[in-house]
């Protein structure tokens, strides 16, 4: 409850002064704020699925939340205070003090005709956290702030459990988002019997899981990490504090997907192509960057991220001396030929002609960055802008761009964005 008093501009500040030089007085405030959050996921395979507990210990402070159950995986829901369902919409009011709510949710997700991107077996579980929790709408005290774990019951005979958040202790992980006050335990997951490599670069722990005889050569892409992660902590400036990749064979998804602090490949994806550009680096760079397109009603800038992440699946590549020169301008040649018919880059979802088109753009504009400025910008530093817009457009990239090297750039004079 909030109640609103008038007080004089004089005494408001005395009161201000007062509070902002008690650190301890702000401190017990900001305490007051904190609401433990914990997540219990109760993996249920011969179900498909897992049953989760979400429990609160200052209801009050966190009173509503809602989330969208449109895809009708979400059932059996049962919680104190008051729960309700509107259409596809769920919403639950919390009590004060100590607030469960609990669900079992439908993890094993058909992507395609006998292809999954999310799946359990009787032996493990791959899955992504944003399905496990769902993404909710939070009506809370200003200011409120939790502090949330992920604990995670396995069957028996299961050995271990693997997320991209870091380790508390045994099976519970410590969830903080520092971009969120509700945090929620995003990214991929992998629970039962598998294998984990694992090494520490650049300060960020990197963690390879698959299921036990799915044929991920998890020590060939730890390796790869090694050598190639300095240089995009390098180009990038901002790298996870860890980050997880899985995978597995059929009948999973043939192609690879980034999340939060972690990524997804199929165990048949070639580390490199035989085209030259990298699948992992690939959806590391989105990982990392974070990048998307803007899609208006005129323009889809899609081809900027897929650009971005293409580019950079080989470009790291040749800055760590994995490949020559030589081999990285054939692969450019490669990619102008496959993308040698497309004709706008702004008008449809980027498809691998459109991508192979934007990167042989980008790479020009990493050409003319350099040459304009005497090598002290290049399009490192325009990603790195484009990085705090998340969303964007081809207005974004071209003032990112004019910052470093002024107007009139020939790379985005294109008829290609016309």
């Amino acid at each position: 409850m909030r109640f609103l008093l008038k007080m004089s501009p004089y005494w408001f500040a005395i009161g201000l002064g007062i509070f902002l030089s008690n650190p301890a007085m702000a401190a017990e405030n900001n305490e007051q704020l904190a609401y433990r959050l914990d997540y219990v996921v109760t993996l249920v395979p011969e179900k498909s699925g897992a049953v989760v507990k979400i429990k609160v210990d200052k209801g009050q402070l966190l009173h509503k939340f809602s989330f969208s159950n449109e895809r009708n995986i979400y059932s059996d829901l049962h919680a104190n205070g008051k729960l309700t369902t509107n259409g596809k919409r769920i919403e639950w009011e919390l009590p004060s003090g100590e607030a469960t709510l609990s669900y079992f949710v439908l993890l094993t997700n058909e992507r395609s005709s006998g292809k999954f991107d999310s799946r359990v077996t009787d032996k493990w579980a791959l899955f992504r956290g944003d399905d496990l929790i769902p993404a909710v709408h939070t009506y809370e005290v200003p200011n409120a702030y939790s502090n949330a774990t992920l604990t995670f019951n396995l069957p028996k005979n299961w050995k271990s459990v693997e997320t991209g958040w870091q380790r508390k202790s045994g099976n519970v992980f410590s969830i903080d988002n520092p971009e969120r006050r509700f945090d929620r335990p995003t990214g991929w997951m992998i629970a039962g019997n598998i294998g984990t490599r694992r090494a520490t670069v650049k300060k960020t722990g990197i963690a390879i899981s698959a299921p036990s005889g799915e044929g991920m050569r998890r020590m060939d892409a730890l390796t790869f990490f090694n050598f190639v992660w300095p240089e995009l902590h390098k180009a990038f400036e901002k790298t996870p504090q860890k980050l997880l990749v899985v995978g597995a064979g059929d009948p999973m998804w043939r192609g690879g997907l980034s999340a939060s602090n972690s990524l997804f490949l199929h165990s048949d994806r070639p580390l490199v192509s035989e085209n030259g550009t990298s699948p992992l680096l690939h959806e590391l760079t989105h990982m990392v960057t974070r990048i998307s397109g803007k899609v208006t009603e005129t323009a889809n800038d899609d081809w900027i991220a897929e650009g971005l992440a293409e580019f950079y699946s080989f470009e790291l590549l040749y800055r760590a001396d994995g490949m020559t020169k030589a081999r990285r301008t054939k692969i450019i040649s490669g990619l102008s030929k496959w993308g040698g018919e497309v004709e706008h880059l702004r008008k449809t979802k980027s498809t691998g002609p459109i991508t192979a088109r934007a990167v042989v753009l980008l790479d020009a504009l990493d050409k003319e960055i350099r040459k304009r400025s005497n090598n002290k910008y290049s399009i490192d530093d325009v990603t790195r802008e484009l990085m705090t817009h998340r969303k964007v457009s081809l207005e974004d990239l071209t003032q990112a761009t004019q910052k470093l090297i002024g107007p009139k750039v020939e790379a985005l004079n294109s008829p290609l964005l016309k």
